[in-house]
């Protein structure tokens, strides 16, 4: 990850970082150790019973529920894998132009899951990632609920221009001339990553991701609002 080009002081909103978990050493067993070991606890028939009515119930409640279903249901094994922190606040809105030289809003997206990815091309970590969006975007290519913008922080259109001419991107390639924008998010570091919806954000990643990983599709797609279809 690399900080914002320019930021000598850190965004007034500062953002308490989660640290990853580190997973707890493994400890393999000998014959002295397994002498030692206490029988694990089995419950009661009752008890079991009851504590697999409850799983079924709480997934039947946390699919009928939409956007709940990425935070405390189906998608949160994916977003857990994914790094994603949770948010539950109003986002800063934009009208930024994209490289056609049309204006695109944050306001006109309402009723879609929007993919905010803020980078640059002078950022090595960015530069590694696109491919891996490109692919994602891709899979979502047939799905209007979904929305990827990249948004630039470089200096000018220029060096966004040359990143893209012989390979054009397959999502809206916005510019935050300088990251004026970005530092209003709070970003520090490039990439980061915002989800957004309906006006909300409730999603933040920090740093790269592989988003080839089967855990980033899943993660967006847990997001999705319900189709009219199976409304």
């Amino acid at each position: 990850m690399l900080r914002l080009k320019g930021m000598g002081v850190a965004a007034s909103k500062k953002r308490k970082r989660r640290q990853d978990e580190v997973p707890a050493e493994t400890i393999q067993s000998g014959p002295a150790l397994q002498e030692l070991a206490v029988a694990p606890f089995v419950p009661p028939k009752a008890v079991t019973l009851l504590l697999v009515a409850a799983a079924l119930g709480g997934v039947a409640y946390f699919g009928a529920q939409g956007l709940e279903a990425a935070q405390s249901g189906e998608g949160k094994l994916a977003g857990t894998l994914l790094r994603v922190q949770a948010r539950n606040e109003r986002p800063e809105a934009f009208e930024l132009s994209n490289l056609q030289g049309e204006k695109v809003s944050l306001a006109s997206l309402k009723g879609k899951v929007v993919f905010v990815n803020f980078w640059a091309t002078w950022c090595p970590p960015c530069v590694e990632e696109m491919p891996s969006m490109r692919r994602l975007r891709e899979k979502f290519a047939d799905d209007d609920r979904f929305v990827m913008l990249a948004i630039s922080a470089d200096e000018g259109w220029e060096p966004v221009k040359k990143f893209f001419a012989t390979d054009k991107p397959p999502f809206p390639v916005l510019l935050d001339a300088n990251g004026v924008l970005a530092k209003k998010y709070g970003t520090e570091k490039f990439p980061e990553t915002y989800v957004i919806i309906d006006g909300k954000l409730v999603g933040y990643i920090v740093g790269p991701r592989d988003w080839d990983a089967w855990y980033a599709e899943a993660y967006l797609r847990a997001l999705l609002p319900p189709t009219r279809a199976s409304s």
